[in-house]
């Protein structure tokens, strides 16, 4: 799943001061237009994928709260949110291609980070489209496992415990077999 990047997201505060921000997600939902912006996390992710590339990238997370009860006010601008900007800047560079991530959860869903799959105007509104992503492999080329078989559906009246053909030297054996030691190694 590809997420905007923090240029994009930058240059509409710059071009659209007096546009008020809204969240969609899971579809049609709306989160409450009374939100609180919380936090600017700037994070460092890297990684090696199964195939032994090595990787890295910064993504930017606003965590956005929702208040119990939504109220008729209107949006944050993004006049404000680029005001909060400053205040973040004097402490944290954020890089132009940080992935763009939003983190948000109510008394209805858990607290996750979103993709932001686009960005759009409506009216006097500019509403962000969050996503949830799903695992992918980065390495199928090298490692084997074909793109559009990289996700399992598994029902789990359909799962069956796998059954252990050998024991390994960490295979879990009682305490007494063990004089009375804890732990299998």
């Amino acid at each position: 799943m590809k997420s905007i990047q923090w240029i994009d997201f930058k240059n509409k505060l710059d071009l659209y001061p007096e546009l008020q921000l809204q969240f969609i997600y899971n579809e049609n939902e709306i989160i409450f237009p009374n939100y609180h912006i919380t936090e600017f996390k700037l994070a460092t992710i890297e990684s090696v994928d199964c195939g032994g590339r090595y990787d890295s990238w910064k993504e930017i997370i606003l965590q956005v709260l929702e208040p119990n009860q939504s109220s008729d006010s209107d949006s944050m601008k993004l006049e404000k949110i680029s005001s909060i900007l400053e205040t973040v800047s004097k402490s944290i560079a954020i890089p132009d291609q940080a992935v763009l991530r939003i983190e948000f959860g109510n008394s209805s869903h858990a607290m996750k980070q979103y993709f932001v799959s686009k960005l759009f105007i409506d009216g006097t509104t500019i509403f962000m489209k969050l996503v949830d992503g799903k695992t992918e492999c980065k390495a199928s080329e090298v490692c084997g496992l074909p793109q559009e078989k990289n996700t399992m559906n598994l029902n789990v009246e359909d799962y069956k415990s796998p059954k252990v053909k050998s024991r390994s030297c960490c295979t879990p054996v009682s305490a007494e077999k063990q004089n009375n030691s804890i732990g299998c190694c």
